[in-house]
């Protein structure tokens, strides 16, 4: 029979902070409360005596309280183990409260007689026996049994308040998991329309570049081949360094320098204390080819892009800035494709409230995308 009114991971840990084991920590907390109620019921029981002239007897006082609630402490279990055994029938509270009431007279009755007992072994000075024991028994069997119920009753609402506890905290974890595993799943889904997209971008520059240029798109061929290999080889993390993402960032640029020619410049600059720091995988690749395609592509003659990473404090700025068409007059929201409206995404899942990104047009003409994020490094 078990005294444990909570799980075993919460015994131990919460015993432990006590230097109790596991085993001993519910029994030392249910035992201090039945010896803080037998000293309270002692002193109680000694005042009231001795405003009533009787002799000031303090130790038999606190003795008689013991053995009132000390008799109940032999019984919680039994009484712990009936309350969890009906609460397990799973009917409605008010059968249980009826089914309580067979149980709960029985304990009362225990109670009275162990407490008739120990008193008539331990504070009665001359003890008449068994038949005196039984004398007082019937005598406060008459008057306290309705209060040894309600005590009874207590120890059983605790009980069920305490599985409650510990049920709605399971729930609370499991529901954690759960969106925890969700948000994975999705991160996992928006990663992966970023890769298709990509792709399929980069094979139709291709397609359109073979009919000029052969040995410039077999060379952009060559480079997508890295570039897909490098994407490949990485574990499905969502976060990696900021290093490997300008490593994958690079082929994708060399493919794009050869697909616009001397018509596209790009400048990177990153600074050397952000370089370790987490970033969601495949961040830049799609900011940088969205300002490309919408900033650069449409507009004649060459442009550039610049891409400026930066650690501010706690905070890690990134931008992508391009000099080409800029957004059209009058728009006041950004329009976001896939690889943007994916990004974006995946900054709201992995850092809720703390990332932020920003867009502004920039003069005389371009754009500017800013994206800050929480600073974290790598572990070693």
């Amino acid at each position: 029979m078990s005294w444990s009114a909570a799980s075993p991971a919460e015994a131990s840990s919460t015993g432990a902070r006590w230097g109790l084991s596991s085993r001993w920590f519910w029994p030392a907390v249910i035992g201090a409360g039945y010896t803080v109620l037998a000293l309270l019921y002692g002193a109680q029981l000694f005042v009231y005596r001795a405003s009533h002239g009787e002799p000031p007897r303090l130790g038999e006082a606190l003795l008689t309280g013991a053995c009132v609630w000390y008799a109940w402490a032999a019984l919680t279990p039994f009484v712990l183990a009936v309350a969890r055994r009906i609460r397990a029938t799973g009917r409605p509270w008010f059968v249980q409260l009826l089914l309580h009431l067979v149980p709960g007279v029985g304990f009362a009755v225990l109670a009275l007689g162990l407490f008739a007992v120990l008193r008539e072994w331990l504070v009665v000075e001359v003890s008449g026996g068994a038949s005196a024991a039984w004398t007082y028994f019937l005598f406060i069997a008459s008057k306290t049994t309705d209060f040894d119920l309600l005590i009874y009753f207590s120890l059983v609402g605790m009980e069920a308040a305490v599985a409650y506890a510990r049920r709605m905290r399971e729930e609370a974890v499991r529901a954690s998991q759960l969106e925890a595993q969700l948000a994975q799943a999705q991160l996992q889904l928006l990663r992966s329309q970023l890769q298709p997209h990509f792709l399929f971008n980069t094979l139709h520059a291709i397609s359109a570049l073979m009919h000029r240029d052969v040995e410039s798109a077999d060379r952009m061929v060559g480079q997508l081949s890295e570039l897909l290999r490098a994407s490949l080889e990485r574990d499905g993390r969502h976060e990696v360094p900021l290093s490997e993402e300008l490593e994958l960032l690079s082929p994708y640029l060399d493919i794009e320098r050869t697909r616009f020619s001397d018509r596209l410049q790009v400048d990177v600059d990153v600074a050397e204390d952000a370089r370790d720091a987490l970033v969601p995988s495949l961040l830049l690749q799609p900011l940088v080819e969205n300002a490309i395609r919408h900033g650069i592509a449409p507009r004649r003659g060459p442009g550039k892009v610049w891409v400026r990473v930066r650690r501010a404090g706690a905070r890690l700025a990134v931008e992508v800035e391009d000099d080409g068409v800029g957004p059209p007059a009058g728009r006041t929201e950004l329009e976001e494709g896939i690889g943007l409206g994916a990004t974006r995404a995946r900054l709201e899942r992995l850092h809720g409230a703390e990332q932020s990104v920003t867009w502004k047009a920039r003069a005389p003409s371009g754009f500017l995308l800013s994206l800050s994020l929480p600073y974290r490094r790598t572990r070693a």
